[in-house]
């Protein structure tokens, strides 16, 4: 399972904002993007078993959770363009963009929540 208490990815933005070359920078980027890939990646394996209870509920249950596993969908996209984004501009001023992605990362925690809450724990051995 996912630490859900994990506070981000790897180098902080504050490190690669502080970088003394523009090759350097890019390298913490990419170190930083792969943080974010690696618990991204995290999060799609525990998210899969949200799908499978999500297609085994009823369609009473199954409705209560429409929204929610509509909305986890929509943000590991961004989450994923976001990060393509960040590597392929690599921009100057990081700290907006750690904010928006450590947004982001919060809202799949508060949806993957409330689905396991409908779904519930037992189900996956928690």
């Amino acid at each position: 399972m996912v630490n859900m208490d994990y506070p981000g990815p790897c180098f902080s933005c504050s490190a690669i904002e502080n970088c003394a070359t523009e090759e350097a920078k890019k390298l913490a980027v990419k170190g930083y993007c792969k943080g974010v890939e690696r618990e991204l990646n995290a999060w799609k394996a525990t998210l899969y078993d949200v799908m499978v209870g999500f297609l085994d509920l009823g369609d009473k249950d199954r409705g209560a959770l429409v929204d929610a596993v509509a909305e986890i969908k929509a943000l590991v996209r961004e989450i994923e363009t976001k990060t393509a984004q960040l590597e392929a501009e690599c921009p100057l001023e990081m700290g907006p963009v750690e904010k928006d992605l450590g947004d982001k990362m919060g809202k799949l925690r508060v949806h993957y929540t409330k689905a396991m809450e409908v779904i519930g724990a037992g189900s996956f051995g928690g």
